[in-house]
């Protein structure tokens, strides 16, 4: 059957290296799913799915080195590549100029691609689309986090960069956050995010506030929340005596309010799942406080960690900086699991205090040691939450209203386009500002 639609679905990355891209191969599936042809443009790595078109994707970079002086030599062509690839616009053309594509869905693109490729597409006439897993368009370092200070940052919302360089958030650097403040301004004075991305797809009202907050035009966001494949996931309201964080072990994570709250909670069973640079400093707090009720299982994958989850009583996420729509609710739930989340960010959109889960203030020990307290002692609660979770994630984020929403906004976007026939008032993308 000839595909309806041609789209290309850019990302910096073309293999499971986190959240976004698992957001992003199951789109190119669903939309595969429902005959439209998928190509991808990313980056050259190792690691990518094969792809027939992987001769046209940017050269892989390396933004890490070993000394000061490596890194002073590289910074040139370090800050040309994700200020303005040229060579990115080059590679790209070559695809356009081979392929005619209906629309352009982006994903992460800064830094080992850059929007230098938004004008490609506007010279080509591909309308873009971008699905927003970061808070890069407003942010230099895209988290709005200051990890040496262990805070949440909005200073670069009111426009002035220059922030990044006075609070050195990206890599504690002076000369990494000169050149990220740098990009970002520069990228404002283009208006490249601004005027060149037609439509702006948030997984979170948080995110689109934020985004809004930083200049981006408020008819340009759409609110449309990720979606899960249940069959893919299995289903239990039955556990063993344990629950799980599962994520990367870094500062904004929260995981040493964790540990302070399980420390008084001899009881409470916690198995740490993944990797990152502090699990080390993780392990060593742990040790210290003979935190015997503490196991750190490194990171897991495919079968074994949907195992390891489906026997837990319940998930934590304990974040202390701006979630967007973190995909490991979407996937507890999937599997029946209730969570106790910080009341940060989309984290709060998704979880319902005493539905399907627990909210407690962001960073505060007492309240979250409560949470997991209150799990533990009242483990009659938990299939109830287990079902309810389930239930939200079948019937409000199901792959036929994920794509039915989607199609609304190529729709939109695409001249004469009907992809996809009448779309229901009820699946259009929901408002973010009412």
């Amino acid at each position: 059957m000839k595909a309806r639609l041609k789209i290309l679905m850019v990302n910096k990355y073309y293999f499971l290296k986190g959240g976004s891209e698992r957001c992003l191969f199951d789109l190119k599936a669903l939309l595969e799913s429902n005959d439209h042809k998928v190509i991808p443009f990313a980056m050259a790595d190792r690691q990518n799915v094969e792809s027939e078109y992987d001769s046209y994707f940017v050269d892989s970079i390396n933004y890490d080195f070993d000394s000061k002086l490596e890194k002073l030599l590289n910074a040139p062509k370090i800050f040309g590549r994700m200020t303005y690839s040229l060579h990115a616009k080059r590679k790209i053309e070559a695809l356009l100029s081979k392929e005619k594509f209906d629309v352009a869905h982006l994903h992460m693109i800064d830094h080992q691609i850059s929007p230098s490729i938004l004008h490609s597409l506007k010279k080509f006439n591909v309308p873009v689309v971008q699905t927003v897993h970061q808070y890069k368009a407003v942010c230099p370092n895209y988290r709005m986090y200051i990890p040496q200070k262990g805070e949440i940052c909005e200073r670069c919302l009111s426009g002035n960069y220059f922030n990044a360089v006075k609070q050195r958030c990206h890599k504690e650097s002076l000369i990494a956050s000169a050149m990220i403040a740098a990009e970002t301004t520069i990228h404002k004075w283009m208006k490249i995010y601004k005027n060149y991305i037609d439509t702006f797809i948030v997984p979170s009202k948080f995110m689109g506030l934020k985004l809004a907050q930083g200049g981006i035009p408020e008819e340009k966001i759409k609110l449309i929340y990720h979606f899960i494949e249940t069959k893919n996931y299995p289903f239990s309201l039955e556990h063993e005596d344990y629950f799980v964080y599962l994520g990367r072990l870094s500062e904004e994570k929260g995981l040493f309010t964790l540990l302070k709250a399980v420390e008084k909670l001899p009881e409470a069973k916690l198995k740490i799942i993944g990797d990152g640079p502090l699990r080390g400093s993780l392990e060593k707090f742990s040790d210290e406080r003979d935190l015997k009720n503490v196991e750190f299982l490194g990171k897991m994958l495919g079968d074994d960690l949907k195992k390891a989850v489906s026997k837990a009583m319940f998930v934590v996420i304990p974040s202390e900086w701006y979630e967007n729509s973190p995909m490991v609710i979407y996937e507890s739930f999937a599997m029946g699991k209730p969570l106790i989340g910080a009341k940060t960010g989309g984290i709060t959109e998704l979880i319902r205090h005493k539905v399907d889960g627990l909210l407690y203030e962001m960073g505060n020990v007492e309240e979250l040691r409560d949470c997991i307290d209150y799990m533990i002692t009242h483990k009659e609660q938990i299939p109830k939450f287990g079902e309810a979770g389930r239930a939200r994630v079948v019937s409000e984020f199901n792959p036929e209203s994920h794509y039915q929403q989607i199609m609304n906004i190529y729709d939109l976007l695409i001249p004469g386009s009907d992809t996809n026939g009448s779309v229901k008032i009820s699946e259009r993308s929901e408002p973010v500002f009412t």
